[in-house]
């Protein structure tokens, strides 16, 4: 290590009475995948991390002409899993995905990601191993060097307590969903006669109907990327919603997407936002990373059920209804009157017409790309627990697949899905919906 840096490192603030010895680890670029902005107030130029023993200090330098009030922040901890969040008040941005920064394996960080959280706001998220004392402070710019943001990490002493931060009340909380019971379809009997969803609108007779596209991910939680190519769910899911949009808006259907930029959505704010719209349907688009297998591939269509229909719909679910604690949301329990509208997904007609929505959608795909099961499947997703809109998840392919994941880089490859994907829709509409 050069002198001058050595005597940089030790130039900063103590934690505990004790000096820190710290090694610098500058970052190589990003390729992609990440949001740089000149108009942005506050620039990321340099990532670097040190650990000493059980001490691990992260060290984030903005631009030199950066000041200080340029990137506002509050910061609090989450206890399950362990959790620093750092909320920017500004829309600052990162020149290298802070998910490059190596950590040590020894340390208390574990994992650290960033992104839009909702307008204004962009959060970081460092996962910790365990809970440990936690201080996050600012240096200002001096000695040919930007303003920092400094966060230190320091496993407990026995004895000692964690650091405690809890969440300002204002930050966007979503409660985790209760276990619901609705029947399976092989539970139920056939239906008589195919669901017709037909909107009261008190008088005023609506003449279209309104379907509601849900991007996967956003923000701070980019969802699955891969390996080979440049790709991330949540930018693919957001470029194929707004191409099935194209495909579906006419004066007979609406279309409302739950976001249109990239930015972080709580999974139950997402059906809500079909309750609101007041939707005859919502569709939710996502793209798969398979844990451990690369020959893992095909689309599938899925609906809610307590019951997952095989292990892989079990594995996705979970995985799935983890996005809110990896974008640093506080889980909270609902309150009993949102428990009982959950309960209300056993109505059989929510659950038929979301069977003849998947059906459509999985019958179009088909006949355009390769399929992982030509059923629809189940799952517990909670995006899909909305008790009176007919909701399905579209699985558009498999990112840990090399092949599937230049398929769904590929323009022309993508507008054919969208094709796909809106005929499904509009099929079901033209046959089920009244308005």
């Amino acid at each position: 290590m050069r002198s001058e840096n050595l005597a940089a490192w030790i130039r900063w603030p103590v934690i505990c009475g004790a000096l820190l010895l710290i090694i610098a680890v500058v970052v190589p670029p990003l390729s992609g995948n990440t949001e740089t902005s000149a108009d942005a107030p506050g620039l990321v130029t340099n990532m670097r991390v040190g650990q000493d023993g059980g001490r691990t200090r992260v060290v984030f330098e903005f631009t030199e002409s950066t000041r200080e009030s340029d990137f506002n922040y509050r910061w609090f901890t989450l206890p399950k899993p362990a959790r620093v969040v750092i909320d920017f008040e500004d829309d600052i941005a990162f020149k290298d995905s802070p998910s490059l920064l190596k950590l040590p394996g020894d340390g208390l960080a574990e994992g650290l990601r960033a992104g839009r959280f909702r307008p204004g706001t962009v959060r970081m998220v460092l996962d910790l191993r365990a809970q440990g004392r936690v201080n996050v402070f600012s240096i200002p710019a001096r000695g040919g060097m930007g303003p920092r943001l400094v966060i230190d990490l320091v496993k407990l002493k026995p004895g000692q307590k964690p650091t405690d931060v809890p969440p300002p009340l204002d930050v966007v909380t979503q409660g985790e969903a209760p276990a619901v019971h609705p029947q399976t379809l092989d539970e139920e009997p056939a239906p008589v006669v195919p669901p017709q969803v037909t909107r009261d609108m008190s008088g005023n007779k609506r003449q279209h109907a309104v379907v509601v596209l849900d991007a996967g991910h956003g923000g701070v939680d980019p969802g699955g990327c891969s390996k080979v190519i440049n790709l991330c769910e949540k930018g693919l899911t957001l470029e194929m919603v707004k191409l099935v949009r194209e495909r579906l808006r006419s004066d007979r259907i609406e279309v409302v997407l739950t976001r249109e930029t990239d930015v972080f959505i709580p999974l139950a704010e997402r059906p809500r936002i079909a309750q609101r719209a007041g939707a005859d349907l919502f569709v939710s688009l996502h793209a798969d990373i398979h844990p451990t297998k690369t020959d893992v591939k095909g689309a599938t269509v899925y609906m809610v059920s307590e019951k997952a229909s095989d292990r892989e719909a079990a594995r996705l679910a979970n995985s799935e209804n983890d996005r809110d604690v990896m974008a640093g949301v506080a889980l909270a329990n609902e309150s009993r009157e949102v428990q009982n509208i959950l309960i209300s997904l056993v109505q059989r007609d929510t659950l038929n017409s979301s069977t003849y929505l998947a059906r459509s959608i999985l019958d179009d795909l088909d006949k355009f790309t390769e399929v992982r099961k030509k059923d629809v499947l189940y799952a517990g997703f909670r995006v899909l627990k909305s008790p009176d809109v007919p909701s399905v998840l579209v699985e558009m392919g498999y990112l840990s697949n090399p092949t599937e994941a230049r398929k769904l880089s590929n323009a022309l490859y993508r507008k054919r899905l969208a094709d796909a994907i809106a005929m499904g829709i509009r099929n079901y509409v033209e046959k089920h919906v009244h308005y």
